[in-house]
């Protein structure tokens, strides 16, 4: 089963690679994981400018949830903290930004539906210089979310 779950992983990260020649972002991997009911979701994804200039995410969208934010969790005092990130996060020229658990990340309140692994979710980030790209989010079980976490 686990080799089973390697492949499908392997074959999602492969099939999510979403690439834009006319912007030059390049969204990799993106994945959520299955959430309990009533229960808030994240969403994860590798996101690479290959353009000259800085763009920044300023915003994300989507018709599963009540309310999408951008998130950064962040340590303060020894407790992990989320803040929202209202003037979204740039990323450099070449660069690239990681939404990933314990960084960066989508989060989604209010799901109309828990995430179960095998759907699939789209999402629609918004860019500064980019403008709107929509990504689909497959959602993985806890168990591949944790081998996608390293």
């Amino acid at each position: 089963m686990k080799i089973l779950s390697s492949a499908l992983l392997l074959l999602l990260a492969t099939l999510s690679l979403l690439s834009f020649a006319d912007n030059a972002i390049e969204i990799h991997q993106p994945w959520t994981r299955a959430s309990a009911p009533g229960a808030p979701a994240a969403g994860f994804m590798m996101i690479l400018n290959r353009s000259g200039s800085a763009d920044t995410l300023l915003d994300v969208s989507g018709s599963f949830a009540k309310r999408i934010e951008l998130h950064q969790s962040l340590a303060a005092d020894g407790v992990m903290k989320m803040a929202h990130q209202q003037a979204g996060v740039s990323i450099p020229a070449g660069g690239e930004l990681v939404l990933k658990p314990g960084s960066y990340h989508l989060m989604f309140m209010g799901l109309a539906k828990p995430f179960v692994a095998g759907q699939t979710y789209s999402v629609k980030l918004r860019f500064e210089q980019a403008g709107v790209i929509e990504v689909l989010l497959p959602v993985i079980t806890v168990e591949d979310a944790t081998d996608m976490a390293h």
